[in-house]
């Protein structure tokens, strides 16, 4: 008989997926995954449905906005995993409904705050920055309405991080719930991570179209948030890379940690641009030593 979560472990994935969710926006997914594979559909489904509408009802909409379309993100990931679908057509589409999800419900939340055209929203996105910048670098002045432009690239970012992250992560989270983790013949494994070839085209187009004066703003938009969604995907095909660099040279889990922290946190550009260059180059192909299963932080 498959052993399932007991309630406690329930109650712990619950609470930590919606503080972690909260704060990072992202983090609490691993959580969210775990639940979802342990838990089954019916409660993980019923369960999200009863937090994003007590957040929403309670006032806490950006909240709710934030918990609903991660929630719905990687439960539909995990619907279509089920189903037999690969992981890259599982992504698309849990990331298409958690966009449609989110981008839903912030149009409701704004409706609710009163903010009804383009310049409230502008104006709005200036009072956050602006209080938040305030604490970290008084001096600076950002462009609001740039910045407003780009939200739209901002969610789908944040949802490509939860899911990244609740894939990579959910290993680790089976072993300490003492939980049995199910095998997919599907399941995305780091090291094996490649984004499709046509992938360079579309982040290609969009820094043409941010960098060459087509005589049309909205596609120059279009193009930030292009180059935005894409740089975040090849961040992963980045990390990638770097899980076969720490392999190769048998780093321990503490330093792995370490180097984590200094290039992920601090280099994220950097991952990005070595994932974008691993297309032409293969860097995987080229410092393994021979093609085998390797151990990864996902492990």
């Amino acid at each position: 008989m498959k052993k399932t979560a007991t309630l406690p472990q329930w109650l712990i994935q619950t609470a930590v997926a919606v503080v972690l969710t909260a704060l990072t926006g992202f983090l609490g997914s691993p959580f969210l995954r775990v639940m979802r594979q342990s838990q089954g559909p019916l409660r993980y489904w019923i369960t999200g449905i009863i937090l994003v509408l007590s957040f929403w009802f309670l006032g806490a909409s950006a909240l709710a906005v934030f918990l609903g379309s991660v929630w719905m993100t990687l439960g539909a990931y995990s619907e279509f995993e089920a189903k037999g679908f690969g992981w890259r057509t599982s992504g698309l589409i849990s990331l298409i409904l958690g966009t449609i999800t989110g981008a839903t419900g912030a149009l409701s939340a704004l409706r609710r705050a009163g903010i009804m055209n383009w310049d409230q929203f502008v104006n709005l996105i200036r009072d956050l920055v602006t209080g938040l910048l305030q604490q970290l670098n008084p001096g600076a002045k950002p462009d609001a309405a740039l910045l407003a432009q780009q939200t739209p690239s901002v969610l789908i970012i944040f949802l490509v991080l939860a899911l990244g992250t609740g894939l990579i992560f959910e290993r680790r989270l089976f072993k300490w719930f003492n939980l049995p983790r199910e095998r997919v013949a599907s399941h995305l494994k780091l090291l094996e991570f490649r984004l499709p070839d046509w992938m360079i085209w579309i982040a290609l187009s969009g820094f043409a179209l941010t960098v060459v004066d087509v005589g049309a703003k909205e596609l120059a938009i279009f193009g930030a948030n292009v180059v935005n969604v894409t740089a975040v995907l090849y961040f992963f095909q980045g990390l990638a890379v770097l899980e076969v660099i720490l392999n190769v040279l048998k780093v321990s889990y503490l330093m792995r940690v370490l180097v984590y922290f200094l290039l992920v946190g601090q280099m994220f550009f950097l991952l990005s641009l070595v994932g974008l260059i691993d297309y032409w180059v293969d860097f995987r192909r080229r410092i393994r030593k021979k093609p085998r299963p390797e151990e990864s932080i996902q492990d």
